[in-house]
């Protein structure tokens, strides 16, 4: 099986790009794994450490094949507040219970759920369901 060679890990590349891989951010978080792109392509990628492929990325096979990825817009949830502090509020909540979040200056990302929905509308968030591409903070113990 055909694996990557090398990862450009940011969109600022001006390559043309051969083929094109829809992942969502779990598919977008890994080590090792058999992927296949829109036009069934099917390479590996197999990284010594885990790799975070940022929205725009472009994967280069040892055959010169090139694979932009794309990031799949999934189901999440934004949430909301009227004013920055509740924000952080909304946020240790969310913290506190490990869920992956993105973090914006005014609101934040996580997948839908709808018992953390029903939990931060009780604390006075606006939540909104949404489908967007989403990209979560991976921790303290996570280097992209």
């Amino acid at each position: 099986m055909i694996r990557v060679k090398k990862i450009i890990n940011n969109d600022k590349w001006k390559l043309k790009e051969d083929d094109e891989i829809i992942l969502d951010h779990l598919e977008r978080n890994r080590r090792r794994i058999r992927l296949q792109t829109k036009k069934k392509v099917i390479f590996l990628l197999d990284e010594k450490k885990s790799v975070f492929l940022c929205n725009g990325a472009l994967l280069i096979l040892k055959n010169n094949y090139k694979i932009k990825v794309t990031a799949k817009n999934e189901d999440v949830l934004m949430i909301e507040s009227i004013n920055k502090k509740k924000l952080l509020v909304f946020a240790w909540h969310i913290g506190n219970r490990h869920i992956p979040a993105e973090i914006h200056t005014n609101y934040i990302l996580i997948k839908k759920d709808a018992v953390i929905r029903k939990m931060l509308k009780l604390l006075g968030a606006k939540v909104t369901t949404r489908r967007l591409s989403f990209t979560p903070e991976y921790g303290a113990y996570y280097k992209h």
